[in-house]
């Protein structure tokens, strides 16, 4: 019987062959280099552009480690990202996106960080951007107003401030957040048995958002972990357009999480109740960490 994987990595892709590589490749090299056993489990969801002659090249190179499930049409974030997180044995999982890639060495770090801090669930690493400037990755527990604040930049009008970000971000040192974007996370397994699959009832977003306050609600924090990076080749299909199917999708997506979790225009409720207690007590920790290291 083969030994428990260290990590297993979770990669959903649709009709994004140009850059899954980037993806893979990147797991299994830095996986490789830090010496840990590790396994790939890749999702397509019912992809037209090549990406089964791609997979099929990679399972040549790769062997067993590589896990393919093939879908026959796109069934979103939380349907395709469930059914691999149901089979993936490693100790550590590293959810990430097919447009994601991990840029530098140090997984041992980021599983050596979760070892050590417990009472954390999701390990939230910094995102940059081609560019080279650092992603708003995290932000503040979104409400209503925050996202009706974004409707006159969607549509080329001035844009209000964005009132679900951190004034101060980026950060430099590791702490608490109310969220962090799902395209790349990295969490014990047990955490997904804790917290539960993602909502199926999200098809694209944000159940990202959800998971994470749900992950709070189970008494396990959301870090941001500056010192390990990502890059992240991002499409923002619902950014550039703000009234196709997805991003209306997208939109019932906020109303049901709003309902979900019973608030709309005030996350001062939830945050008090499930996120304050916790980060504070984490707070100080982080620091002496941060010292030590």
């Amino acid at each position: 019987m083969r030994p428990r994987p260290d990590i297993s990595f979770v990669i959903i892709t649709h009709n994004d062959a140009g850059k899954l590589h980037g993806a893979v490749g990147s797991a299994a090299l830095r996986a490789t280099t830090a010496d840990l056993d590790w396994e790939i489990w890749v999702v397509d969801n019912g992809s037209h552009d090549g990406t089964d002659r791609l997979l099929r090249e990679y399972s040549h190179s790769l062997g067993s480690r590589l896990k393919v499930i093939y879908l026959p049409e796109n069934k979103g974030t939380t349907v395709s990202r469930n059914l691999a997180l149901h089979q993936a044995t490693g100790r550590v999982v590293c959810v990430m996106d097919s447009d994601a890639e991990l840029l530098e060495n140090g997984l041992g770090s980021v599983i050596g960080f979760l070892d050590r801090f417990p009472e954390v669930g999701i390990l939230a690493p910094r995102i940059i951007m081609p560019d080279g400037s650092t992603y708003d990755s995290v932000k503040r527990l979104p409400t209503l107003t925050d996202k009706l604040r974004k409707l006159p930049g969607i549509v080329g009008a001035p844009t209000l401030r964005n009132t679900d970000w951190y004034p101060d971000f980026p950060f430099e040192q590791p702490r608490p957040v109310h969220t962090a974007i799902s395209c790349c996370w990295f969490f014990r397994r047990e955490i997904f048995d804790l917290v539960g699959p993602l909502d199926e009832r999200i098809f694209y977003s944000p159940e990202d958002v959800d998971w994470c306050l749900r992950c709070w609600k189970a008494g396990k924090a959301v870090v941001y972990f500056p010192y390990f990076r990502v890059m992240h080749h991002t499409r923002q299909i619902s950014h550039k357009r703000p009234f196709s199917r997805l991003s209306l999708s997208h939109m019932r997506g906020i109303l049901y999480y709003l309902g979900k979790h019973g608030y709309c225009f005030n996350r001062n409720r939830p945050a008090k109740r499930h996120i304050d207690p916790l980060a504070e007590a984490l707070a100080p920790r982080l620091l002496e960490w941060e010292r030590l290291a």
